[in-house]
């Protein structure tokens, strides 16, 4: 049973009076433990598609069940549960809380979830030393590199365990080394049996994924199985064959 789904999926927005497309018609499906990045260029609806799986915006028309979760069809406050508990969500811009410590920002999501402070400590200690940031649990968001801002960001996004993890451009605002090290990090957690769908405009981060959709004006327009560690090159040139 596919862990993520969508039927139809529509997204109109109301711009200066006119009726912006910003999906039309898009079924996906993403198998347990599937990476998959989406890709196409600014404008195209991916990351529309993205919020629309993390509940942060509803459809003009369709379905989207992630988890089995009828989203589309769940109040403001069930979509607030379903990202704490089965959602994780990493942004282009980290998305901290400037004046919260990094423990303090990790820890979040957790607490919120109403689970037991010390487990949530424990879990936070885990990643964040897997993360390379055990010395940083009491520095400031402001004190970071950019690496280190969305190292934290990945972090609190899989403090809860979700059964999928979103990333929007994850490395958008990063330098190349920083976002290398970012993408490394999400094959890991991957290759252990995390979900990723993460939407992208760069052939270089979407290699890093194990299928590739491509968007063009709010619809998919192709796909490619990458059943190894995959080429940029084979991306971009397929990239540029529907452009």
């Amino acid at each position: 049973m596919p862990i993520i789904e969508t039927h139809n999926l529509h997204k109109v927005y109301r711009s200066n009076g006119a009726a912006v497309h910003a999906l039309r018609g898009v079924d996906l499906q993403v198998e347990p433990g599937e990476f998959v990045a989406v890709m196409g260029p600014s404008g195209c609806g991916k990351s529309t598609l993205l919020h629309l799986l993390a509940g942060l915006d509803l459809p003009t028309e369709g379905e989207v069940f992630v988890d089995g979760h009828p989203v589309h069809a769940l109040s403001e406050s069930r979509r607030a549960v379903l990202r704490r508990r089965t959602v994780g969500f990493v942004f282009q811009a980290f998305n901290l809380i400037p004046n919260l410590t990094v423990a303090d920002n990790v820890d979040l999501p957790g607490l919120l979830a109403g689970r037991a402070p010390v487990d949530v400590a424990r879990e936070r200690d885990r990643l964040l030393e897997r993360l390379g940031l055990a010395d940083k649990k009491t520095t400031f968001p402001g004190q970071l590199s950019g690496g280190e801002q969305q190292r934290v960001a990945l972090a609190r996004a899989l403090i809860n365990h979700p059964t999928v993890l979103l990333a929007d451009e994850p490395t958008g605002n990063l330098d190349t080394r920083s976002g290398t090290e970012v993408l490394n990090l999400l094959r890991q957690f991957h290759q252990e049996g995390q979900t990723i769908v993460l939407v992208t405009h760069a052939p270089k981060v979407a290699s890093f994924a194990r299928r590739v959709v491509f968007m063009r004006d709010g619809r998919f327009v192709s796909e490619m199985a990458l059943p190894e560690p995959g080429d940029a090159s084979r991306i971009l040139a397929e990239l540029l064959s529907i452009a």
